[in-house]
């Protein structure tokens, strides 16, 4: 069993968290791909999850995080397309001007890594699961009660294209959101900074 952090607690009492809906990766189980990341991070102190994320919430979450510490939100999805391409990143940037060699600690970075492929850097997470019993349904959450930083008024919403958010806590429900709203937690990532990255 893993050992107990409280990544959770820090994510939902924070003001601002990338929140991302977790799909089929590469012919990986989901199991296989959380626990492969969290060895990453006992081995290299860090790990790259490769994702689909805008320009746009790149740089919200570097002015509103302002180097502090950051979190993703991963959640369960439903119609995620399946990501086939299995040759990994071997270098990072966070500017796309100066790239970096990913750690050879860190297991393959694979993903859709097309022209201005993204990935979040972190340096721990909390899984809600472990290989011998089913995800704790327990854990979830409500994304009505978020919003997009530019779009304070209305609740966040996934569609094709779009699975990462950079959001918004709020106090009250918004309108405006997803029919199913409420969503199971499957992993949450302490991200550092400059939290998002693109790989090649």
């Amino acid at each position: 069993m893993m050992e107990k952090i409280d990544l959770l607690n820090e994510a939902q009492n924070a003001d601002y968290v990338f929140i991302s809906v977790m799909g089929p990766h590469a012919n990986e189980s989901e199991s296989d791909i959380l626990h492969r990341k969290y060895d990453d991070i006992k081995k290299a102190g860090e790990s790259f999850w490769v994702s689909r994320i805008f320009e746009k919430f790149i740089e919200e979450s570097r002015n509103k995080l302002n180097g502090g510490l950051g979190y993703m939100v991963l959640v369960e999805g439903e119609s995620v397309e399946d990501t086939k391409v299995s040759v990994p990143a071997t270098q990072y940037s966070e500017d796309k001007i100066d790239w970096k060699s990913i750690d050879d600690r860190i297991s393959h970075v694979t993903g859709n890594l097309g022209k201005g492929a993204t990935a979040y850097c972190f340096d721990d997470m909390e899984l809600f699961e472990d290989k011998e019993t089913p995800i704790n349904m327990n854990y979830s959450i409500d994304l009505n009660y978020y919003c997009e930083v530019d779009n304070p008024l209305e609740a966040i919403r996934f569609r094709q294209g779009k699975t990462n958010v950079f959001a918004k806590k709020n106090e009250t429900k918004l309108e405006g959101g997803m029919k199913r709203s409420k969503r199971r937690i499957v992993a949450v990532l302490r991200l550092k900074h400059p939290y998002v990255v693109w790989v090649k």
